[in-house]
């Protein structure tokens, strides 16, 4: 399982997280997600992008509450379901 850092924005998000993700298993944890932005959900969704394209699923675990909210005011709700 990959475990997201406390805080993530644009810096953090430009790493390169696919190969990590995919060591992974396309297992997320987001749990201690505390400081993000809109960085945070363009980094899962790139990350689901990368699943799909190997065939996979992106499992996102322990979502904050702000980050559901995120996901429903972008209409990504799949993402985290």
């Amino acid at each position: 399982m990959l475990f997201l850092p406390s805080t993530l924005n644009h810096s953090q998000a430009s790493s390169n997280w696919t190969e990590q993700a995919r060591v992974a298993n396309w297992q997320i944890d987001a749990g201690a997600l505390h400081y993000f932005d809109s960085s945070a959900l363009a980094l899962l969704l790139d990350l689901r992008r990368e699943a799909v394209a190997a065939n996979a699923a992106l499992k996102v675990h322990n979502a904050p509450d702000r980050l559901k909210q995120l996901v429903t005011l972008y209409g990504v709700t799949e993402l985290i379901a």
